[in-house]
C-alpha cells in the first residue's frame, strides 16, 4: 500500500521469481504425486508464486481467461493461471480456461486455470525457458516478498529514493539488495549478446567488402581477357546495350552461384547462432530473403563498372591492341 501511494506508481506487485533474474521455483514437495484422475498435467512445470496484479505491473499479455483478483488471493482458493507452453502442452488444440489441471502439491491434487497468459523469459532473454503455473500468494503462504515491481508514469529510477524509504518505514530491518529498472536488466541480458553480434557484424562487414572487391576483380579481368573477343562483336554490329548485358549477364551468373552456395552454408551453420536470437528463427525466410537481395545487389554494382567500360570500348582500338 505505501509503494502504491507513491506519487507516479500506477501498479505494484510481487513474486517469488522474476524474469531475467531467475528460472523458476519448484513447489515444496516434487516427491507428492497429482492423483490418478484423467486430468492434464503440470509435473516438470516451474511454480510461481505471485501477488494480483503481477501480469499487470509486467505488462505480461493475458492471451486467454483473466488474471488474479483480490479474492484470487486467499487461502483454499485453487486457482491457476499457466503460461502459453504449459497451455499448449496441457490443452493442446482446446481452451485451457476453467479446466482443472494436475500438480505434484501435497494435499492438493489439482486447480483450476482461470487464464493463460505469454510466457516470460526467466533466465535469459535466449532462452525461451520452460512451462510456468502461476499461484496467488495465499496458496503458497510463504509470503511473495522478494522481488517488487512497480510500473511507473515517469522515469522509474527517480523513484529508487521513495522506495527505499517506504521499505525502511515498513521496518527498519529490511534490506534491499538492488533497485533496477527493467530496461536495465534487459540492457544487462543483451551485453554478451551484443558484443558477440557487434563482432558478428563487422566480420560480415569485412566479407561483403572482400566479396564485392572479389568480384569486381573477377569481372574486370574477364573483360580485359575478352577485350579482343569484345571488339570483334562490336566490329560486327553489336550494340552497346548488348555488350553490357553480356558482360552483366556473366558476373550475375557468378554471383548467383556464390549465393546459393553461401545460403546453403548459412542454413547448415545457423544452430550455432540459435541461442544469440530471440523471437526470430535460424532459418527466418524474412532474414534470408533480406541478406540475399542484399548481396544480389552488391554484385550487380560490382558488374556494372567493368560492363560500362567494356559497352564504351572502341572495336579498332581493342583489335589492334590484340
Amino acid at each position: 500500500s505505501r509503494l502504491r501511494d507513491l506519487p507516479g506508481v500506477e501498479s505494484v506487485s510481487a513474486s517469488v521469481g522474476f524474469p531475467l533474474e531467475t528460472a523458476g521455483s519448484r513447489p515444496p514437495n516434487q516427491s507428492a504425486r497429482p492423483a490418478s484422475r484423467p486430468l492434464a498435467s503440470a509435473e516438470g512445470a516451474a511454480f510461481q508464486g505471485v501477488l494480483p496484479g503481477y501480469f499487470e505491473t509486467l505488462g505480461t499479455p493475458l492471451l486467454a481467461g483473466r488474471t488474479f483478483t483480490d479474492a484470487d488471493n486467499t487461502p483454499g482458493r485453487r486457482v491457476a493461471v499457466i503460461d502459453q507452453l504449459l497451455a499448449a502442452r496441457a490443452f493442446p488444440n482446446q481452451s485451457a480456461i476453467g479446466k482443472r489441471i494436475a500438480i505434484p502439491w501435497p494435499d492438493i491434487p489439482w486447480v483450476e486455470v482461470i487464464g493463460v497468459a505469454g510466457s516470460q523469459r526467466m533466465s535469459s532473454l535466449a532462452n525461451p525457458g520452460r512451462e510456468t503455473i502461476y499461484f496467488p500468494d495465499a496458496f503458497w503462504g510463504i509470503g511473495v516478498s522478494r522481488y517488487w515491481a512497480l510500473r511507473t508514469a515517469g522515469d522509474p529510477a527517480r523513484l529508487a529514493g521513495a522506495v527505499r524509504a517506504a521499505i525502511v518505514r515498513t521496518d527498519p530491518q529490511f534490506v534491499m539488495s538492488k533497485v533496477q529498472t527493467m530496461d536495465a536488466l534487459v540492457e544487462q541480458d543483451q551485453a554478451g549478446t551484443r558484443f558477440s553480434l557487434l563482432l558478428i557484424g563487422a566480420f560480415a562487414a569485412l566479407a561483403i567488402v572482400l566479396a564485392g572487391v572479389g568480384l569486381y576483380g573477377v569481372v574486370a579481368t574477364l573483360v580485359e581477357q575478352r577485350t579482343a573477343e569484345i571488339g570483334v562483336r562490336m566490329a560486327l554490329g553489336a550494340a552497346p546495350a548488348g555488350i553490357f548485358r553480356l558482360v552483366v549477364g556473366r558476373g550475375l551468373r557468378l554471383g548467383l552461384a556464390g549465393l546459393a552456395l553461401g545460403l546453403a552454408a548459412a542454413l547448415a551453420v545457423t544452430r550455432v547462432m540459435a541461442t544469440m536470437l530471440v523471437n526470430v528463427r535460424p532459418t527466418d525466410p524474412a532474414t534470408f530473403a533480406a541478406a540475399a537481395l542484399f548481396f544480389l545487389t552488391i554484385v550487380t554494382l560490382a558488374c556494372w563498372i567493368p560492363a560500362r567500360r567494356a559497352a564504351r570500348l572502341d572495336p579498332s582500338g581493342a583489335l589492334r591492341a590484340e
